[in-house]
């Protein structure tokens, strides 16, 4: 019996995320990075990647999962003035981006999947819900990022969607 045909690795990945209903996501996830590597210690090196793709915060399992910035994930906020003052005027505008009339359908789509995520939808949810492949989900997810990012700063330059 393999590593990943035995419980251990959920029982790994339980102990890392407190239980938390995503922990089977994760064993997939690393399951996937340990495909095709030959490994004296399976169960540690799975171990240490399931905790760094966990609570890395720009790891490819929460940009993929958690979104850093859009969900509870993101407990690490400054008390800064500067930053708490940036933060309120980046939401004031993410706000008006969201709120924006638009006849485009595609910036439409990438707007309603955005609202399920920042209601808390991780992109298993959405998935669920909606049926749309999980891959669709991320690249609208980046794109939607990129859009705001680039319409907030002023990047001239981006063939993004419409700004704002």
């Amino acid at each position: 019996m393999t590593f990943f045909e035995s419980p251990e690795p959920y029982q790994i990945a339980d102990k890392i995320t407190n239980c938390h209903e995503l922990s089977p996501d994760l064993v997939a996830h690393v399951f996937l990075i340990m495909q095709g590597r030959e490994l004296e210690n399976e169960a540690g090196f799975f171990a240490r990647c399931a905790y760094q793709q966990w609570y890395w915060t720009r790891s490819e399992f929460n940009n993929q999962f958690r979104p850093y910035g859009f969900t509870e994930f993101n407990e690490e906020i400054s008390n800064e003035d500067s930053d708490v003052i940036h933060n309120d005027v980046f939401e004031a505008h993410l706000n008006k981006y969201l709120e924006k009339e638009t006849t485009d359908p595609i910036e439409w789509f990438y707007r309603e999947i955005a609202l399920m995520v920042l209601e808390g939808k991780t992109y298993r949810d959405i998935q669920q819900v909606t049926k749309i492949n999980l891959r669709y989900i991320s690249e609208t997810m980046k794109q939607f990022k990129n859009d705001v990012y680039n319409n907030f700063y002023g990047d001239s330059d981006s063939d993004d969607i419409n700004h704002v």
